[in-house]
């Protein structure tokens, strides 16, 4: 797994990323009304019927939007075919 601070480098150097931040409390609301983010995304695991934040982001006139591609895959498993590759093993995506 990725330390913190490599996944929010990762968010950051993506175009039209503002701002990147962690918190440490079981929910995000607090934050979420503090900042007041015009888009709160939210991975597929969600649908928009159940991201629990969402009254709180609708709320203040922001929008939630589900990104990204399906949960498919791993972090670990992208690492170890990539180390296979490079051993020379071949490796299956």
């Amino acid at each position: 797994m990725l330390p913190l601070e490599e996944r929010m480098a990762l968010v950051a150097a993506v175009e039209g990323v503002d701002f990147v931040t962690s918190f440490d409390e079981p929910k995000v609301s607090r934050l979420l009304a503090l900042l007041k983010p015009d888009i709160h995304a939210k991975g597929t695991d969600y649908s928009e019927d159940d991201v629990p934040e969402a009254a709180d982001v609708r709320a203040y006139g922001g929008r939630v939007a589900i990104t990204g591609d399906p949960k498919d895959h791993n972090t670990t498993d992208l690492l170890a075919h990539v180390r296979d590759r490079a051993a020379g093993n071949g490796g299956t995506p």
